[in-house]
């Protein structure tokens, strides 16, 4: 038998099964038993059977594709939430467009318009806050297409939400500083974030419940996430005559801008600066391991997939859905009592 005239109904005859049912097992959609599917998969390739994934789509209306939109590629916070999205689309039978923005409005609209052409049938997006999203979040919404916020922007009118207890995780890395004695506390946060703004009403908190008040100079707003961004605010809290003793960056990549302007400056971590990021993806390796507060990346991408893909396969008219993710402070050795 020549590979191009096999068929899936001798996909189907040398899995011994109905040709509806060797269809449903290689298009992913419908019940199939695990069993059932393994042989069919089996009997395809021992085949040399190409699917034809098009021509699926045409006749049931489903692409088995949905999109994923994120700030920043080069960031590591992103590629767990990719990993827990990546690893539950494949058990779904989907594929996965991912994107990344770069936070920049034309670059949206351009994946925006591409997500529609592969006609996804769903999204998800960890970005922050723009027009363009905000117009996409709501024309998916009205066309059915479910649009699923995981540590994205709350402000976007999204069929779900993904998030940490940001706050509560914040004011709790607030209080080991200040229980450690510090008062100088540098807070790193980032400039119309929603989520840096919980983090901040967490460190707030507990400022507040301990008597203290931040000096002005000490609160500073970022332009976003990286490491460059730490860097050039810590080289100027550094330039001050009275500097902090203790700083918390609302990023793992902030953080580590942090230590390499501590390291050019001559001030120790954590003998002259007790220093504390957020994520948790690589701090156990820097020098010195990061005092942070962990992120459940991984959890929130298979969370934000889940919620997606029973909207596709239910509909998407039920309320929003909201799951709040529990993120925990780990302490080693940058942060120290305060000398």
């Amino acid at each position: 038998m020549k590979d191009a005239k096999i068929t899936i109904k001798d996909v189907a005859r040398e899995a011994g099964v109905a040709v509806a049912t060797a269809s449903r097992a290689l298009g992913g959609y419908g019940y199939v038993t695990k069993e059932t599917k393994e042989k069919v998969i089996n009997a395809a390739l021992k085949l040399n059977y190409n699917y034809n994934a098009v021509a699926k789509s045409l006749r049931t209306n489903k692409t088995m594709t949905i999109g994923y939109l994120l700030p920043d590629i080069a960031n590591p916070f992103y590629s767990r939430i990719v990993r827990g999205i990546q690893d539950v689309a494949f058990e779904e039978g989907y594929n996965v467009i991912m994107c990344s923005n770069d936070n920049d409005i034309i670059k949206t609209e351009r994946f925006v318009k591409m997500f529609l052409r592969h006609r996804v049938e769903g999204i998800i997006y960890s970005t922050p806050y723009n027009q363009v999203l905000n117009d996409m979040c709501e024309n998916f919404k009205k066309q059915g297409i479910p649009v699923i916020n995981c540590y994205g922007s709350t402000r976007l009118c999204a069929s779900d939400v993904v998030t940490g207890d940001a706050e509560k995780s914040c004011y709790q890395a607030t209080c080991h500083l200040l229980e450690l004695g510090h008062r100088q506390i540098a807070i790193l946060r980032v400039k119309e974030s929603g989520i840096s703004e919980r983090r901040y009403k967490g460190c707030k908190k507990a400022l507040q419940d301990f008597k203290v008040e931040i000096n002005p100079r000490f609160l500073v707003d970022t332009e976003d996430f990286s490491q460059k961004s730490g860097y050039l605010q810590a080289k100027i809290l550094f330039s001050y005559s009275q500097k902090p003793t203790a700083l918390i960056a609302f990023s793992e990549q902030l953080a580590i801008g942090v230590l390499k302007a501590a390291r050019e400056d001559g001030i120790k971590v954590p003998e002259d600066l007790s220093l504390m990021g957020v994520d948790d993806i690589i701090a156990e390796v820097l020098e010195p391991p990061l005092t942070s507060v962990a992120l459940p990346t991984y959890e929130a991408g298979r969370t934000a997939a889940s919620l997606l893909f029973s909207r596709v396969r239910e509909g998407n008219s039920s309320s929003t859905r909201q799951v709040v993710l529990e993120e925990k402070l780990i302490v080693r050795k940058s942060t120290r009592g305060k000398k």
